[in-house]
């Protein structure tokens, strides 16, 4: 699994739209340690980001919820992030979504290295709305996830 600097991306994003963020409520648990970002309003939907810290610091993605994102058979699958200046590309595979049955949508998922994180937390306590693309394209807004990504990240790294 490898991270790739998007430093054009960034450049080409921001000169787009100024697109209406999807309303996110960012949450985590402690037991296992996660970040979730879920569509505010939605009852049974996918968490569009969720960050699952494994043992000795790895960090396992799904970002998703999105019919999309592959057709769910392991097929590779490449997503970017940037918010402000900072961005990260994520690639791993498509497998059904955690709430697959209810949704009937797919994820991005993959396994990072503890230190194959530092871009991709960059992204997410940046403080400006989260821009996706690649094979998606949506943007979420952040309101509360600096505080919950720098909790998760520190607890990650005692894990």
């Amino acid at each position: 699994m490898r991270l790739a600097f998007a430093g054009k991306l960034v450049l080409a994003l921001s000169f787009g739209s100024a697109a209406q963020a999807t309303d996110v409520r960012w949450t985590s648990t402690k037991q296992p340690a996660e970040v979730l970002g879920m569509p505010a309003g939605e009852e049974e939907a996918d968490d569009v980001l969720r960050l699952t810290c494994l043992k000795g610091g790895a960090v396992q993605i799904g970002l998703g919820g999105y019919k999309s994102l592959g057709k769910g058979k392991s097929e590779p699958l490449s997503v970017a992030l940037a918010s402000g200046t900072q961005s990260v590309t994520l690639n791993g595979k498509s497998v059904h979504s955690k709430n697959f049955e209810m949704t009937g949508a797919f994820e991005l998922r993959a396994d990072l290295a503890p230190g194959e994180t530092k871009s991709l937390i960059g992204v997410l306590t940046a403080g400006q709305p989260i821009r996706v693309s690649g094979g998606l394209k949506d943007q979420w807004s952040v309101k509360g996830l600096k505080p919950i990504v720098e909790r998760f990240s520190a607890a990650c790294v005692k894990n």
